[in-house]
C-alpha cells in the first residue's frame, strides 16, 4: 500500500493541527484535574467515577492522535486498532450509567450507539463516505449519533466496506470522528469535576448507589441477552463490537469496573455491609464478582461463541452468574439497607 496521501487529506490534517494541540492541552488538564473533596458518604464512589471519566478522556486523546498519525502515514493499522480497543475498554467503566451528572449522561448515545438492531451504523457510515465530503468534528457533532462515536470508528477500522488503508475519505472521516469523540469525553470528564451526590441524605445516597450498580449490571446483562435471543435462535449481530470480535473483552471490563464501584477503595458498599454486621452477604456479593471475572470465557467474540452449542451454553452460564449477582444487589443488599429500587429502561427487555 502506498504511503502517499492526497492533498485534500494533507489540508484536512493541517486544519486539524489546532484541534490536536487542544487535545494535548485536554490531556494535561486530565492529568492535573482534581476531584472535588467532600466529607459526604458518596466520596469514595465519586472518586472511582471521577478517575474513570478522566481515564476515558485521556484514552480518547491518544486515539485521536493515533488516527491523525496513521492518516499522515498509512500502513499497518495494528497500533491504531489497539488504541481504539483501549478506548473502548475505558468506556466500559462508564457505560450503562443512569446515575451521575446530567451533562455526562447526555453524552452516552454520542459516545456509543448500541444496540444497533438494523445495522444503522453501517448504512449511515457508507452513506457519509459516499458523499465524499470533508467533514469536521464540529459538523459531525450535529449529525446522527450512529456516525459519531466508538461504533462508527469500529466500522472504519474493521468493516471491509471502509477500506481505510486505501480510501483517503475513510481516513479523514476517522480523524474527525475521533476528534469529536474526544470532545464528548471531555464534556463527561468536566461533568465529574464535582460530586453530583454531595447534597443527598443517607437514605437517598444508598438508593442512588445501589441503583448505579444495578443499572450498569442490567445493561451488561442486556449485552448478553439481546444476542442470545431465544434458545436455538441467537441474534449474533446484536452483539456489541461484533466487527472487532471484542464483545467478551468488553463485558469482562464491565465486571471489573463494577467491582471497583462496589468496593470503592475499601469504603464502598462492601465495607458498609460488613460494618452493619452483614459480612456473609458482603462475602457472597464479592464472591460472585470474583467468580464471574475468574471464570470469564477466554474467547473474545460473542458472535463466534453463539454459533456453537457449547459456546451458547458458556454464554448462558455467564449470564446466569450475572443474574445471581443482580439478585443479591437489587434484592438482598437493597433490603438490608432499606432501599427500594424502581424499574429502569433495561427492565423487561
Amino acid at each position: 500500500m502506498s504511503g502517499t496521501i492526497t492533498s485534500g487529506i494533507k489540508l484536512s490534517l493541517s486544519l486539524l493541527a489546532l484541534g490536536v494541540l487542544s487535545g494535548c492541552q485536554s490531556t494535561q488538564n486530565a492529568n492535573t484535574a482534581k476531584a472535588e473533596q467532600t466529607s459526604h458518604l458518596s466520596q469514595s464512589v465519586y472518586q472511582v467515577e471521577f478517575d474513570a471519566a478522566q481515564h476515558f478522556a485521556a484514552q480518547t486523546t491518544q486515539l485521536s492522535q493515533a488516527f491523525t498519525d496513521y492518516c499522515a502515514n498509512p500502513g499497518d493499522a495494528a497500533e491504531l486498532k489497539s488504541a481504539w480497543q483501549q478506548t473502548m475498554q475505558s468506556w466500559m467503566a462508564l457505560q450503562g450509567q443512569e446515575r451521575g451528572p446530567l451533562d455526562a449522561l447526555e453524552q452516552n448515545w454520542n459516545v456509543q450507539f448500541w444496540p444497533d438492531k438494523k445495522n444503522t451504523t453501517g448504512r449511515k457510515m457508507a452513506q457519509l463516505l459516499a458523499k465524499g465530503e470533508v467533514v469536521t468534528a464540529e459538523q459531525l457533532s450535529t449529525q446522527s449519533v450512529t456516525v459519531q462515536g466508538l461504533g462508527a470508528l469500529e466500522w472504519l477500522l474493521y468493516d471491509t466496506a471502509s477500506n481505510m488503508d486505501s480510501n483517503s475519505n475513510s481516513c479523514q472521516l476517522g480523524v474527525a470522528i475521533a476528534s469529536n469523540l474526544h470532545n464528548k469525553a471531555q464534556i463527561i470528564a468536566n461533568a465529574w469535576l464535582s460530586n453530583p451526590w454531595a447534597e443527598l441524605d443517607k437514605t437517598a445516597w444508598y438508593s442512588e448507589y445501589i441503583a448505579l450498580l444495578s443499572n450498569q449490571l442490567e445493561f451488561s446483562m442486556s449485552k448478553l441477552s439481546r444476542p442470545m435471543g431465544n434458545i436455538g435462535h441467537p441474534r449474533p449481530y446484536f452483539s456489541e463490537s461484533w466487527r472487532s470480535k471484542t464483545s467478551m473483552q468488553n463485558l469482562k471490563a464491565n465486571l471489573i469496573a463494577m467491582k471497583a464501584v462496589y468496593l470503592a477503595n475499601g469504603k464502598g458498599l462492601d465495607h458498609l455491609l460488613r460494618e452493619r454486621g452483614h459480612a456473609d452477604l458482603a462475602d457472597r456479593v464479592l464472591g460472585d464478582f470474583d467468580d464471574a471475572i475468574a471464570t470469564w470465557p477466554m474467547e473474545d467474540s460473542l458472535f463466534d461463541m453463539l454459533s456453537t452449542r457449547k459456546g451458547y451454553q458458556s454464554v448462558l452460564s455467564q449470564y446466569n452468574k450475572l443474574e445471581e449477582l443482580k439478585y443479591l444487589i437489587h434484592e438482598e443488599v437493597a433490603v438490608e439497607l432499606k432501599v427500594v429500587i424502581g424499574f429502569n429502561s433495561t427492565d423487561g427487555d
